[in-house]
């Protein structure tokens, strides 16, 4: 159903860069004690996602957006009706459940196996948020795992893996997505709706800049709602491509991520992402990069390295807590995660693709053979 246009292998490496700064950034947070000269060069410089990570999961989202909107307004064009429809939009909503789904499930197991085979209880109180209360706070039981699969858990709700919360949001926004194609030619009404779901979010009690998941069901609905910008931005260059830079646009438009990436604004990180979207896809230095084989392979494992780097972070706390240090757990968990998220990749990601793809040509047929 969502068949693609050609691909722009560049984002995918930016995908992957981004999934290893929140590995990096959840590392960082596992530590009690943090130099404050670090701490003050990673929040005042335009490293500042490694420290806060907020801004690397507002680029996926308006990532999402962007990759999302192209490949369903490419498939609009060729076959009209084909997403436009009953039946074109459930054979998408089903390839978005089968992409997202199953490696949550898997992630979400290979965490439950991890605590239930190394877990003795709660770490002492002072232990940082990320590996204390946020996950692994108490053993889980059946029910809990079934709400954080579904993707269904509020505040802290997702305690075999934390990074579940974003996904939330992924999943809702991304399915709303083929609707937007109708507002080809009027973004200002896009833009409305986005700046509507901010408000919203904001008359739930949810600062901008700060919105994550909230504390009831309810509440989730308006923290997602509350992201509407950024998937907004993501879908209104694709369905409106903006030319290529010249060299002075390139330059300003280089520094400007850089500063916009110090911000504590969602909006001006959207704007950052928005501007470096365009930037990976002129020809230049950051494309040619970006072609590399490090950062593609990064790209090309970055959702599993995304799902399955807490529960190593959480095994490794845990297991070794009476013998290394916290900065030696974090040391050896960002990079045996990279090897684990290559054997998700390979075991469960690349085949939940590929059920995906099948699903395209399956739902529309037996909708065709019904009429």
């Amino acid at each position: 159903m969502t068949t693609s246009p050609k691909r722009l292998i560049e984002l995918d490496s930016l995908r992957g860069l981004a999934a290893f700064i929140v590995v990096v950034h959840h590392a960082w947070l596992s530590l009690p004690h943090r130099p404050e000269w670090l701490q003050w060069l990673l929040e005042t410089t335009p490293l500042r996602p490694v420290a806060m990570g907020r801004q690397a999961v507002i680029f996926f989202f308006v990532l999402s957006g962007f990759v999302l909107t192209r490949a369903l307004a490419s498939q609009e064009h060729r076959q009209p009706g084909s997403v436009l429809s009953v039946s074109g939009g459930a054979s998408y909503a089903a390839q978005r459940a089968v992409r997202l789904g199953l490696p949550v499930l898997a992630a979400v197991l290979f965490s439950a196996m991890l605590q239930s085979a190394l877990w003795s209880g709660p770490l002492p109180y002072d232990t940082p948020h990320i590996v204390g209360g946020a996950a692994w706070a108490q053993m889980w039981d059946w029910s809990s795992l079934l709400t954080q699969v579904l993707l269904l858990s509020h505040g802290d709700g997702f305690q075999l893996d934390p990074v579940l919360w974003s996904l939330v949001h992924e999943w809702r926004v991304a399915l709303l997505l083929p609707l937007v194609l109708l507002l080809r030619g009027r973004l200002a009404v896009l833009g409305a709706v986005a700046l509507l779901g901010a408000g919203i979010a904001r008359l739930a009690g949810m600062p901008e800049g700060s919105v994550s998941l909230g504390e009831s069901v309810p509440l989730t609905f308006a923290a997602s709602a509350g992201f509407l910008p950024a998937f907004a931005a993501g879908a209104a260059l694709a369905l409106r491509p903006v030319g290529q830079f010249d060299h002075g646009q390139a330059l300003a438009a280089g520094l400007a991520v850089a500063v916009l990436a110090m911000t504590a604004s969602d909006f001006g990180v959207i704007i950052g992402s928005a501007l470096l979207i365009l930037l990976a896809q002129r020809e230049g230095a950051l494309a040619k990069l970006l072609r590399r084989p490090l950062p593609l392979w990064l790209g090309r494992i970055s959702f599993s390295l995304y799902l399955i780097h807490m529960p190593v972070l959480l095994a490794l706390t845990h297991l070794l807590k009476d013998w290394i240090t916290p900065l030696g757990v974090a040391l050896l968990a960002v990079p045996l995660s990279l090897p684990l998220a290559v054997v998700m990749y390979r075991t469960v990601e690349l085949p939940a693709h590929q059920l995906a793809r099948r699903l395209r040509w399956t739902m529309p047929q037996a909708a065709r053979a019904r009429a």
